[in-house]
């Protein structure tokens, strides 16, 4: 059998082509919707899990940054509650590293050392960095207390750390 000569398929494959490239078109484009509906879902869990995750430590923070700042019902806390916030929510966020991005971590990281000094020995709590004198004040202020203290208090720094974990935060929750 002798294959048709060129001329008489020239028609056929002209009117197949397109449809063959639009059916490959839509293969393809189907496959890269299905790619990106697959990432916004996979994002809107993770941003799901940090919201879960906030939750659970924003009145712990809340409280660390008001206790240091003399805001709010710092009054009503000791040093010791405002450590076991730090323990709390170091424990939360060190437990959930994979759901972060590295620019929260180190705003986190960086909060922290504006509010604590760490390392002071074995068996020795973290230091609160706050102006000791002005807790000594307070009624409820136990002499106790002057152990949990460590440090230079920078209200400056204080305020740049805990806007820049803010914001850090509102990033990674998909809020500038």
């Amino acid at each position: 059998m002798d294959l048709p000569p060129w001329k008489e398929l020239a028609p056929i494959f002209a009117v197949l082509s397109p449809i063959f490239v639009l059916l490959l078109s839509g293969i393809w484009l189907n496959k890269s919707l299905e790619k990106l509906k697959s990432r916004l879902q996979l994002n809107h869990a993770i941003i799901q899990k940090r919201a879960d995750i906030y939750t659970e430590i924003q009145e712990d923070l809340n409280n660390i940054y008001s206790y240091i700042k003399r805001v709010g019902n710092w009054k009503a806390l000791t040093p010791m509650d405002v450590l076991e916030y730090k323990r709390k929510v170091d424990q939360k966020i060190h437990s959930t590293k994979p759901y972060w991005s590295k620019d929260m971590l180190k705003n986190y990281d960086d909060f922290m050392e504006a509010c604590f000094v760490t390392n002071r020995g074995h068996n020795i709590d973290a230091g609160i960095v706050a102006e000791v004198d002005k807790y000594k004040r307070l009624g409820s202020w136990n002499d106790d207390f002057e152990i949990h203290y460590d440090g230079v208090f920078n209200e400056a720094t204080l305020d740049q750390a805990n806007d820049n974990l803010m914001s850090a935060l509102s990033k990674d929750f998909g809020v500038e």
